[in-house]
């Protein structure tokens, strides 16, 4: 750009970077965005954020995996193309591990029952979207014309 050409990104990059922006910056930070917007219009949006330290994590990770994916669209500086790929999987274990624990916790309430058939369409909808954009992102992330973006 310093020679005043202008340099374009591939539609491949731009659909990784929108999905990781979305999928592991934007959704995490849901329950503070809708806290923050009903403290603000003084209304109530019958959300209450419940999470402890792991929900604070989470709402963390999210907010660096956004403003990784926001210095990646903009292409500076050079190695956020490493550290995007790097968040996305840091986001993707994390997702798991907190699948893994949501799956093995056992009910409280006693009238609370059932087995583990339940949670076959809760991994069939949530680990093919937890590898798929990892996969994705590091793919696309790590070819020529993505690499040619951020030289």
């Amino acid at each position: 750009m310093s020679e005043g050409r202008r340099r374009y990104r591939p539609l491949g990059l731009m659909i990784a970077i929108a999905a990781t922006a979305v999928g592991y910056g934007l959704l995490p930070m849901l329950p503070l965005i809708l806290m923050v917007w009903s403290g603000v219009t003084q209304r109530l949006v019958g959300i209450d954020f419940i999470g402890g330290g792991v929900g604070w994590l989470a709402v963390m990770l999210g907010a660096i995996t956004l403003i990784a994916s926001i210095a990646a669209w903009i292409g500076r500086p050079r190695g956020v193309r490493l550290f995007l790929i790097g968040m996305v999987w840091v986001q993707a274990l994390f997702n798991g591990m907190r699948l893994l624990v949501s799956l093995s916790s056992a009910p409280s309430l006693p009238e609370v029952g059932g087995n583990l058939s339940n949670a076959t369409a809760l991994l069939i909808c949530q680990v093919p979207l937890l590898t798929l954009i990892p996969l994705y992102v590091t793919w696309y992330l790590n070819r020529a014309p993505a690499r040619q973006f951020y030289n």
